[in-house]
């Protein structure tokens, strides 16, 4: 039903479904039937992780769907070491302008809206942590209730409350790895 809503207000845009790919072979027909009805460009990340491309590709080509792994398919994964802030006191406005999230990095997850996938996520973080940073009704729009395209971009086009806890200064690219589940893997304070 996303596919159908998104294509609704971006009748024009290139529309990616960036994916780890873990679910994709348990979709069903209606899934890669609704990826063609609306043109969406499937974008896998190959991590080193046991899944059957060649299935991938080969249910892309029945379908007819452009599939472009977002790195090469023979590059293994790298990843941005996400730093948070858990004070909570970083300038939302100086994270916002040299995030590399910012404006591209939509997530839509249960019906929401976020801007980036750490605002989308960190309710995982704050409970396997045990900490409490806090999103508020203006870093989230509910799909159901967006009314028009301006909605959107204007929506994305600026900082949020919630980029006050994220240290993007402090991020960097590292090879992919599993996490240790060490809250020093995020935290910078």
């Amino acid at each position: 039903e996303y596919f159908y809503i998104l294509r609704k207000y971006f009748k024009n845009n290139s529309i990616w479904l960036i994916t780890n790919g873990i679910l994709l072979p348990k979709q069903d027909n209606s899934f890669w039937k609704a990826l063609k009805e609306n043109n969406i460009i499937l974008r896998p990340t190959k991590y080193p992780l046991k899944i059957d491309w060649e299935n991938i590709k080969q249910k892309c080509k029945e379908y007819n769907i452009t599939l472009s792994f977002f790195n090469d398919e023979n590059i293994e994964k790298t990843s941005f070491k996400t730093a948070l802030n858990l004070k909570g006191d970083s300038d939302p406005f100086d994270n916002f302008t040299i995030c590399h999230r910012a404006n591209i990095r939509i997530q839509i997850k249960d019906g929401i809206v976020y801007p980036c996938p750490i605002v989308a996520n960190i309710k995982y973080f704050n409970s396997y942590f045990k900490q409490n940073l806090q999103i508020s009704n203006r870093d989230y729009l509910e799909l159901k209730k967006i009314t028009s395209y301006d909605e959107i971009l204007n929506f994305i086009s600026k900082p949020l409350p919630f980029c006050r806890y994220c240290a993007i200064s402090k991020m960097d690219c590292r090879p992919w790895c599993h996490s240790t589940k060490n809250i020093t893997e995020y935290a910078v304070n």
